[in-house]
């Protein structure tokens, strides 16, 4: 396939990815997706889709425990990402989902603030020398905005579905990783288009330890000004079976919460299995209180034809 070739399907895709979203309202929202992104890179741009080179599977449940004061009684968040190289390792398709619900005031006589969102992601991928992939990825999709429902089954305000549209490029080899993404692209409101840079770069102490560290920054802009966030990531690898790892997460864990979470991950062939706790919310204003989250995250590979299934990766 030649260059111009190249263009000519990415430059239909884009069209095509533009006028499904305005088929839909474009108000402003606030995605909940993107603090699963530790786990779930894909979360934050849709140019990872395919990256892992398989068939790749994965599911996040979070919860905040029962907290016992009036003002919350607890959190639940569910999340799914599926994505998948195609034609020949050239494209990517991808799919997430979450579900996220928050009982808030008082057990008896409060209400639930949930929202939803269901998300599709395309990735086109080039070989570049040493073993590098740059990918531009595009993502469309549908969001929930929350609505308040008290226990008393009354509603406040209203519940509209929103038109999601973003974009990103992903460069990654077998050590680094560099992104640059965009959600929320038709959003009216600039503090609801967040762009997220990322890179990353996997240190070897020796055969058996390597250290897998991140970093991910995101902008937000207003009218009156702007806020940027640094997020810092490091995770130890022993015999790439076992990682052992610490997340500093300034764009915080839930509800603008800052937070410190710790995690252990487990590799069993196609299964990998996660768990992490947020140790620290440090936002004394926040709804929820500074009771941590659990998270737990199972991943399952399968090969895509291209016989990868087997190789470890760190991102």
């Amino acid at each position: 396939m030649t260059m111009k070739q190249h263009f000519k399907y990415l430059f239909v895709t884009l069209i095509f990815i533009q006028t499904f979203s305005h088929s839909f309202t474009t108000k402003a929202q606030q995605d909940q997706m993107y603090i699963s992104y530790p786990f779930m890179p894909l979360s934050v741009n849709p140019a990872y889709a395919g990256s892992r080179e398989v068939i790749s599977v994965a599911g996040i449940y979070r919860k905040r425990p029962l907290f016992s004061a009036l003002n919350v009684a607890t959190t639940t968040q569910q999340y799914f990402s599926f994505d998948m190289p195609i034609a020949q390792d050239k494209m990517a398709i991808g799919f997430q989902a979450y579900n996220a619900g928050t009982v808030l005031g008082n057990i008896n006589t409060g209400g639930v603030l949930g929202n939803l969102g269901l998300y599709g992601d395309f990735a086109y991928r080039i070989t570049l020398p040493n073993d590098g992939k740059l990918a531009i990825g595009v993502q469309v999709g549908v969001t929930q905005v929350p609505a308040f429902i008290s226990t008393s089954g009354a509603g406040v305000g209203s519940t509209n579905f929103n038109s999601s549209l973003g974009g990103g490029i992903y460069y990654n080899n077998d050590d680094a990783y560099l992104g640059v993404s965009m959600l929320n692209i038709n959003a009216t409101d600039s503090y609801n288009r967040p762009l997220f840079v990322t890179a990353g770069y996997v240190f070897t102490i020796d055969d058996d330890f390597k250290i897998k560290t991140g970093a991910l920054v995101r902008k937000q802009s207003t009218n009156i000004g702007g806020k940027t966030s640094i997020d810092l990531n490091a995770t130890g690898w022993i015999n790439d079976k076992f990682g052992i790892g610490i997340w500093y997460q300034n764009t915080g864990s839930d509800l603008s919460d800052k937070a410190i979470l710790g995690s252990l991950q487990v590799q069993l062939k196609k299964f990998q299995i996660g768990y992490a706790y947020d140790f620290a919310g440090t936002n004394s204003t926040s709804l929820v209180g500074n009771e941590g989250f659990h998270q737990i995250m199972l991943r399952y590979e399968i090969d895509a034809g291209n016989g990868k299934s087997g190789v470890f990766r760190y991102f």
